[in-house]
């Protein structure tokens, strides 16, 4: 008989994923074979079920860590990872973690989940025992009365109005309960999204068996369509405003589609003017502590550079011409160390929540329809749709993560551009079929 054939990691793997129950499996979680994962699965006499994961960088360090944790399980020595640790205690220790793998604005959004949804509605919960059930409850209270009051926070203002202020039968002030206003399925659906990475580090580090934020249903988010504006309120926008501090702003907006952290990201230097070319390289976002910062795009698909449409360059000329006098009217005052295009007369970057608030009141001043600062972003992608640029060229153009992100945007807006296009044929052949004077 020849010889054996040595089994390698890989078949050791394949073989230990037939263990019989209770002695746990070895896998391979790395397709070159660098990381090798154990995992054990048992159950208490009152029926809880439990689950710890190992790591190892070859499948012999995961099965002696497998080993290991099984002897304590006979000895009786083992506990859940999750035994003892509420949601609170683990989700106060994960967002400080956190700090370290994701942009600066994404800690932002996931902190505030944190302090201001999760902590106050599950903190208190065993991390181990906190359940799908439990999650949906808190999720469903959000969109029905609000977050929870934090304490010391102060809500709302004593009404002006002496006819407003309620009064008990003492003579003594009533105030209405401390609450807040209920918040969109939407948001709710992000508050869930965070509950949902937070616990699925807990599962890869074994202090959990299941992320019960997965299996928690999210709330229904109805669909609504994206609003935008049409070509002839976007000309008009734009002629009412060329003179405005904002009008370069809108413009750009407008005829590039980026969104405004990257608008406002934007320096001379990734402006080719010879070449006809935007370079989308960095964009404004809120920092930790809270202070305006440039920081990576949104994904790496938000690296892009597209042309420059004509618009585009008139806009940027007028800009670079506006900045010019602000700088020579600052001297020494001024700021600008990063070349950027869209700066206050100092030379700091524009904040955002200034360009919004002035593009509201430029709005309402054009008698235009009710409609974000953002939404130009989508005002751009219907214009390009209406001129038949093919659907994965605007995804492109616009930074998506992928084209089904753009078909869901604009899916409603394309059989009414259709439409539209009909009828704007329908108008040019009865004009050229009618008989002349």
């Amino acid at each position: 008989m020849g010889a054996q054939p040595k089994m390698d990691e890989r078949t050791t793997a394949k073989r230990d994923r037939h263990r019989s129950p209770g002695e746990g499996s070895v896998y391979e979680v790395d397709a070159g074979g660098h990381r090798w994962r154990g995992a054990m699965t048992w159950t208490d006499p009152d029926g809880t079920r439990h689950r710890r994961v190992v790591q190892g960088d070859t499948s012999k360090d995961a099965r002696d860590k497998l080993d290991r944790l099984r002897d304590e399980l006979r000895l009786g020595t083992i506990a859940p990872a999750g035994h003892g640790v509420t949601v609170g205690e683990y989700l106060a220790d994960w967002i400080e973690r956190e700090i370290a793998h994701v942009r600066p604005s994404t800690w932002r959004s996931h902190e505030t989940h944190v302090r201001c949804y999760l902590i106050p509605a599950l903190g208190m919960r065993s991390l181990s025992r906190l359940s799908p059930a439990e999650v949906e409850r808190a999720l469903a209270r959000f969109t029905q009365s609000g977050r929870p009051v934090l304490p010391n926070e102060r809500l709302g203002r004593r009404p002006k109005d002496p006819d407003k202020i309620k009064q008990d039968d003492q003579g003594a002030t009533v105030r209405p309960p401390k609450r807040h206003e209920p918040i969109s399925p939407l948001t709710a659906r992000h508050v869930r999204a965070t509950l949902r990475v937070a616990l699925a580090a807990a599962v890869r580090d074994g202090r959990l068996g299941r992320n019960v934020a997965a299996d928690a249903r999210p709330p229904y988010v109805p669909h609504k369509p994206v609003a935008y504006l049409a070509a002839a309120e976007v000309r008009k926008l734009l002629d009412e405003t060329q003179d405005d501090q904002y009008g370069p702003v809108y413009a750009v907006a407008a005829s590039t589609g980026l969104r405004l952290g990257e608008l406002l990201g934007l320096a001379w230097s990734d402006v080719d003017l010879a070449a006809g070319t935007l370079a989308v390289r960095r964009s404004l976002a809120l920092a930790q502590n809270g202070a305006w910062q440039l920081a990576e795009p949104k994904s790496a698909r938000s690296r892009r550079t597209i042309p420059l449409p004509s618009v585009t360059r008139d806009a940027l000329e007028r800009r670079r011409v506006v900045q010019e006098a602000d700088r020579t009217a600052a001297g020494t005052a001024w700021q600008d160390l990063d070349g950027l295009i869209f700066t206050d007369v100092l030379g700091r970057p524009m904040r955002p929540e200034g360009v919004s608030a002035a593009f509201q009141k430029a709005r309402e001043a054009a008698s235009l329809p009710r409609v974000r600062f953002h939404d130009l972003r989508h005002s751009a992608a219907t214009l390009m749709l209406a001129e038949g640029v093919p659907l994965a060229v605007i995804s492109e153009w616009l930074g998506h993560a992928g084209i089904a992100i753009t078909a869901q945007h604009y899916a409603a807006v394309v059989p009414q551009l259709r439409r539209d296009a009909a009828d704007a044929l329908d108008r040019a052949l009865q004009a050229k079929g009618q008989p002349k004077d």
